[in-house]
């Protein structure tokens, strides 16, 4: 049996494809676990990511879920609003957070170029 340089590269896409599936790649290089998300008082002067919720039976397991989720989509920093109560799905605590990612010390935000 032969193969071609076609079948080849759909051989590694598929094995790329089923490594970022389980998790093994595709992993954000800046941060990889929650230990290495700092969690901020106030909006730090960083690029914005995007927002997480974190759902736990009190209020430090939904933050400690926040933070996870945060590790997960690269951010450096996270804002945690207050916790409450989510009453319709069996006294949930909920937590809503806002992420950053920002640059390593010594280099400045925004750099140069940055709209």
């Amino acid at each position: 049996m032969s193969c071609s340089a076609t079948d080849l590269l759909r051989f590694l896409a598929c094995c790329a494809c089923f490594a970022c599936l389980a998790g093994v790649a595709c992993k954000p290089s800046s941060t990889e676990t929650a230990a290495d998300v700092v969690v901020v008082n106030a909006k730090p002067r960083c690029e914005e990511i995007g927002v997480v919720e974190g759902a736990g039976g009190d209020a430090q397991h939904a933050r400690a879920v926040a933070i996870d989720r945060a590790a997960e989509r690269g951010a450096t920093h996270i804002l945690l609003d207050t916790p409450y109560w989510d009453l319709q799905n069996g006294m949930t605590m909920l937590v809503d957070a806002t992420l950053f990612k920002c640059p390593p010390p010594g280099e400045e935000f925004p750099p140069a170029g940055y709209p």
